[in-house]
């Protein structure tokens, strides 16, 4: 099955004010995993999202319309990856809690290895989410540099958080929702 691109900047143009929230600025910064990530990921922040390349879907496919106005959590993750396994469960409950105020986790496979081995590892970890396959091209449109990545997309389309820790991931969706959407 060929990849579908998802294009999370989808949106109204004019809204990188909303980028620039102290509050989220703050939580992509102190979260961020590496210093050495961070000059790779500080440039994309505000900016729309890359194209995101999944296939393979497993627990739904999502389609670019199903995003438009929500706030979308990309969990870049590896089947090999012991810190991505362990993330699952907080990954579920994210999704869980704030499902009904229009956030939407996605898992991303990829690293170059273990695709194959997808849905048995997730199926094993409980994974309930929607997730899929991701490409060679969109981990290097995303600046991937390592596992688990974490990119949070606001409701405008714009990438808000790139590169944090998963302790940080339902700080930064909180903050996102504290926005009056369209900001």
């Amino acid at each position: 099955m060929r990849p579908r691109a998802l294009c999370l900047g989808l949106l109204m143009p004019g809204l990188l004010a909303a980028a620039e929230n102290p509050k989220v600025m703050a939580l992509a910064t102190e979260g961020h995993w590496l210093e050495s990530g961070w000059s790779a990921h500080r440039p994309m922040l505000g900016k729309p999202a890359p194209r995101l390349e999944l296939s393979g879907w497993m627990n739904g496919d999502v389609k670019p319309e199903s995003m438009k106005g929500k706030i979308v959590v990309v969990d870049f993750w590896a089947t090999w990856c012991g810190p991505c396994r362990a993330s699952i469960p907080h990954n579920n409950e994210v999704a869980r809690k704030f499902a009904a105020r229009g956030v939407l986790v996605i898992g991303a496979c990829g690293s170059g290895r273990g695709e194959e081995r997808m849905e048995d590892v997730a199926h094993a970890a409980g994974l309930a989410y929607p997730a899929a396959r991701t490409t060679a091209a969109t981990t290097a449109a995303w600046n991937v540099q390592w596992w688990p990545t974490y990119a949070v997309i606001d409701r405008n389309g714009l990438v808000r958080a790139l590169g944090i820790r998963p302790d940080y991931v339902e700080r930064v969706v909180e903050a996102l929702l504290e926005e009056q959407p369209g900001r």
